[in-house]
């Protein structure tokens, strides 16, 4: 018993002037190789898509910093301290997407987030039409054309309408020019005039299935066309009759300065209704006159009744109308 007791001192005195074992487990708060931090590696992609999305704000807004995706949507946060910690991801034009992870020490924690993106707006277009008639009046409208994109898909669009003030005019999806399309008259705007847009801000405004909404950049009206060309043959102050193979038009040519080219539209009359049977397009202005029969390919003008308009366009796809004439082919 007395043996054991010296040795036991022994051993005490021994160890007791020796220092502290190294520890290395880097877990253990007394190690040597503690790590008292964590990593987080992340993927922002679209909702809903595989792709990566780069230049999103990664931002840890429990440490109060922030890193930017590369170009694959790639972000990394390194050392940050263990824990939980609530972060924000964030895109021009995508809904931020809020979330939490719990941060461990010496452990790297990975996440894949996707972002809502809001629809976006490519191409916008308003154009001014003018429809001389002689009863009841000139007729005024707009034709408004978008197009829109969704980065989460086509399908996520909801709605799309044409914007001015605090008014919303909706706009239809064509099948056949992919474009969302309205056409508004002047008895839908607040002065019964078209003339009341010219220098407001329009916009397009775009809402996806999850109410995430773009408003474009403002575009605005280029023109509206009043002074327009006018027929002079043939003419129905006339009641002229012509023959099909001689068959010529004139007109007198707007009072106006800027730039701009004709169409010309020709109609047949049957039991009161007309169908266009010829058209031009993209006649230079210094025309006065134009010779139907000597058009390539025209069609077969049977005998009977016929309008024609002719139409001022200016470089931007406005275009004024003419009152139709009226004539008779023999």
């Amino acid at each position: 018993m007395i043996r054991y007791t010296i040795i036991s001192c022994f051993l005490l005195v021994l160890f007791g002037c020796v220092d502290d074992a190294p520890r290395g487990n880097p877990l253990d708060p007394d190690s040597d190789n503690y790590i008292s931090n964590g990593s987080l590696t992340g993927l922002i992609i679209i909702a809903n898509q595989s792709f990566g999305i780069a230049g999103a704000v990664v931002w840890n807004e429990t440490a109060a910093i922030s890193v930017t995706t590369d170009t694959r949507g790639y972000f990394v946060f390194n050392d940050v301290p263990a824990g939980t910690h609530r972060f924000i991801a964030a895109k021009e034009n995508y809904i931020n997407d809020t979330f939490s992870v719990t941060i461990r020490n010496g452990s790297g924690i990975q996440v894949i987030r996707g972002l809502n993106g809001a629809p976006l707006v490519t191409f916008q277009q308003i154009l001014t039409r003018k429809i001389d008639q002689y009863f009841p009046s000139p007729q005024y409208f707009v034709d408004i054309t978008a197009t829109v994109t969704d980065p989460n898909g086509i399908v996520e669009l909801d709605s799309v309408w044409f914007g001015v003030d605090s008014l919303r005019y909706p706009l239809s999806y064509s099948v056949s020019t992919k474009n969302f399309q309205a056409t508004v008259y002047k008895y839908d705007f607040p002065t019964n005039s078209i003339q009341w847009l010219v220098g407001k801000p329009l916009t397009i405004v775009s809402r996806d299935v999850n109410n995430a909404v773009n408003i474009s950049t403002p575009f605005y009206v280029t023109r509206v066309i009043e002074n327009e060309a006018s027929p002079k043959y043939p003419s129905s102050l006339q009641n002229d009759t012509v023959k099909a193979d001689s068959l010529y038009f004139t007109w007198s040519p707007p009072n106006v300065t800027y730039n701009y080219s004709y169409s010309i539209s020709l109609s047949r009359v049957d039991a009161g209704t007309q169908k266009v049977v010829w058209t031009l397009t993209g006649l230079n202005s210094f025309n006065e006159e134009y010779a139907f029969y000597s058009y390539p390919d025209r069609p077969t003008l049977l005998s009977g009744s016929y309008v024609w308009t002719i139409s001022v366009v200016d470089d931007f796809g406005n275009y004024g109308r003419s009152k139709e004439s009226a004539f008779v082919i023999k």
